[in-house]
């Protein structure tokens, strides 16, 4: 098949949102303006998750200039359940969620994490992001044994930092801006709702490895993130329901993943060949995760056959 004649693949971006217009409506200019390359065409899905329903009628006003469809829920049931709204009325051959908090500097940022989509086995894909003073926010999810919980690799580091410009497996990507392979998102089901507005991210990239798919970090895709717009950034300045939907969130997750994340490593021990650059904890740990995620897969295999 020539260049010519191949179909270009669609990517529905997915823009969840709540109680917000202006943030909103500046998202989907940077997404237009950054423009997609001649690789793919686009479509833009704006999900409102149940705000009032005159700020829903500003927002669908505010909208109508942009070649968007924008969906309104009438009860606000988290950021899963929003995004599997737009999923589920989407086009796409990828899903490419994106928070209505992110801004994207760089035309083609999509590029990148396409290239990577591309490649056998690989289901999901995230990016550099970076705070507004243009230092790392995300660089990959790692575990902390220690605080039994998450973190962003790289958080606070130059956006330059030349660890974070790597492309390479990642035990998780946050749902900030993710993009997704559209068959394993039927496959797993889209994101567990029950996961109000933490976690489902890690969640789906840990059920992603268990299907024996690939979860990528591409460094060489970029955005800014201005990160908590919507919920806070800490306990002292959250709304107190998105404070405890987060708690409820990461207390269930704990006890659907409880003990499985004991054989981790968490530190780099050694260097990359060649290189004057300490291994990406988020690699090994993902390299790790995948070699536990298939012994488990076997096994049910042999149950059930």
């Amino acid at each position: 098949m020539t260049p010519e004649n191949r179909r270009q693949s669609l990517v529905s971006i997915i823009v969840p949102t709540v109680n917000q217009l202006e943030l909103v409506e500046k998202c989907v200019v940077s997404i237009l303006k950054s423009k997609p390359s001649v690789l793919y065409n686009q479509e833009i899905i704006v999900v409102d998750d149940g705000s009032p329903p005159e700020l829903q009628r500003d927002l669908r006003h505010r909208l109508r200039p942009y070649p968007v469809r924008l969906l309104l829920r009438e009860k606000n049931c988290g950021f899963a359940a929003a995004v599997n709204a737009g999923a589920a009325a989407s086009r796409g051959d990828y899903l490419c969620l994106v928070n209505s908090d992110v801004f994207f500097p760089r035309q083609f940022w999509l590029d990148p994490m396409l290239r990577e989509a591309g490649k056998p086995r690989v289901g999901v894909v995230g990016a550099r992001l970076l705070y507004p003073d243009g230092r790392i926010q995300h660089g990959g999810v790692i575990y902390l044994p220690a605080q039994r919980t998450f973190d962003h690799e790289y958080r606070f580091r130059p956006g330059n930092y030349p660890p974070a410009l790597r492309c390479g497996e990642a035990l998780a990507v946050t749902g900030a801006l993710m993009l997704v392979n559209k068959r394993l998102w039927e496959r797993l089901g889209g994101m567990d709702e029950r996961f109000f507005i933490a976690l489902e991210d890690v969640d789906f990239s840990l059920r992603a490895w268990e299907e024996g798919w690939r979860v990528i970090y591409a460094g060489d895709a970029v955005a800014v993130h201005h990160e908590g717009y919507t919920r806070g950034r800490t306990p002292a300045d959250k709304d107190p329901f998105w404070y405890r939907k987060e708690i409820e969130s990461i207390t269930r997750f704990s006890r659907k993943w409880r003990g499985r994340f004991t054989p981790l490593p968490v530190a780099g021990g050694g260097r990359i060949a060649g290189k004057n650059e300490a291994e990406s904890i988020s690699r090994l740990q993902a390299l790790r995760w995948q070699k536990i995620a298939g012994r488990k897969k076997q096994q049910q295999t042999a149950i059930t056959g």
